[in-house]
């Protein structure tokens, strides 16, 4: 388990326009939530320029908002 964020390994998963922009969705190689060891998942959004404009974090088994 990585001891900070900037150890996470983010794989791309999926990419869709959301009308203004893309979303992208990444998945941690090497984390899940403690909760229920669930695959976790990071969301941004991104402006026409591929700026990003919001991120969340959640799980992708049982859905909860991991976003600090």
């Amino acid at each position: 388990m990585p001891s900070n964020a900037d150890e996470i390994a983010w794989r791309l998963i999926n990419t869709e326009d959301w009308g203004g922009g893309l979303e992208r969705t990444y998945q941690a190689e090497n984390v899940e939530h403690a909760g229920c060891g669930g695959d976790v998942l990071l969301i941004q959004l991104h402006d026409e320029m591929d700026a990003v404009t919001g991120s969340r974090s959640r799980c992708a088994q049982c859905g909860d908002d991991l976003t600090d």
